[in-house]
């Protein structure tokens, strides 16, 4: 009976730590073998397992399991990561509820927002901001022009806590595309991988040439974003097919004398014929183009935008 409570302690303590681990059916590497098992230990080296059958438990090397048990054990590592990452981490130095500068692997500056006090195993939203034209340049400062800092405001971040990315684009002449775009998704995936960001609340806004940025990137990047507003610019009307199941929100000034409000009228209406539910359309009356005061302090959009969450991928992608 002794033995029987102690083994019986034993399996509930397992049980316990591994309650977020369900057992599974591991597979050797050349497919051969197959057995129910616990996951009790595991690093990106090996793994300590539990055999449901016998109860004994033994250690193999990572490499022994099949590829998709190897995807899985990975998996949990990038999750143990990313729950430890706000206070030990590739991005937990600047975590410090200031914007904190840096420069991407890739070399593109950026400044970086994020409150150390959240609960690391949970995960948050993060709101990626593209500037204007004038703000380009390599200073890593000018790019908080326009920046909607309402966000990360102690009210705001009671009620709706998240991350906040401004990179800086080298130049104007570049814009948000190609080489820049690419160098910005890669910037978001390593901060995804390394911090509790909610990988279904991705959001991304933009004014003027962030604007059109935000209108690009989402027709190159779909899977991506949970939604979109980009403020005075504009987008591709080919890329209509592309953007319809992104949820947007899109606004411009109707006395906008530096990007004609017609560039979001043709490209909300493009998304709408192709069948887009989701494209919503602010024209502010009697507004020019720097409406970035205008719209970030507004609640209804704060509202709006955290709540959307990403559809499933389609199948669609953007026009060359």
């Amino acid at each position: 009976m002794k033995a029987f409570r102690s083994f019986l302690a034993a399996s509930l303590l397992i049980s316990n730590i591994h309650a977020a681990t369900p057992p599974r059916e591991w597979t050797s590497s050349d497919g051969k073998a197959k057995f129910m098992g616990d996951l009790i230990e595991f690093s990106d080296k090996e793994v300590k397992i539990r055999r449901r059958t016998d109860f004994n438990q033994f250690r193999l090397p990572l490499e022994r399991l099949s590829q998709a048990d190897q995807d899985y054990v990975r998996g949990l590592l990038r999750e143990k990561r990313r729950d430890g990452g706000l206070k030990d981490g590739a991005y937990a130095a600047k975590v410090t509820g200031q914007f904190a500068k840096g420069v991407s692997k890739q070399g593109l500056n950026y400044q970086f927002w994020g409150n150390p006090g959240l609960d690391g195993t949970k995960r948050y939203p993060i709101v990626i901001w593209l500037h204007g034209s004038g703000q380009s340049g390599d200073d890593n400062e000018s790019q908080l022009g326009g920046a909607p800092k309402i966000l990360t405001t102690e009210d705001n971040q009671a009620k709706r806590p998240c991350f906040l990315l401004a990179p800086q684009c080298p130049s104007a002449d570049i814009g948000w595309k190609n080489e820049v775009a690419e160098k910005l998704l890669a910037l978001i995936a390593d901060i995804t991988d390394h911090l509790p960001v909610d990988e279904n609340r991705i959001y991304l806004t933009g004014s003027s040439m962030g604007g059109f940025g935000t209108f690009g990137i989402a027709a190159k990047f779909p899977q991506v974003f949970a939604a979109c507003v980009p403020l005075c610019g504009g987008g591709d009307i080919k890329n209509a097919e592309v953007l319809k199941n992104i949820p947007f929100w899109v606004f411009h000034g109707d006395k906008d004398d530096m990007v004609p409000v017609e560039r979001s009228r043709a490209i909300v209406e493009a998304v709408k014929k192709a069948g887009g539910e989701r494209m919503n359309y602010t024209e502010l009356e009697g507004a020019g183009h720097g409406i970035t005061g205008l719209v970030y302090p507004r609640t209804d959009l704060h509202e709006w935008l955290f709540k959307q969450v990403k559809a499933a991928p389609e199948s669609a992608t953007a026009s060359n």
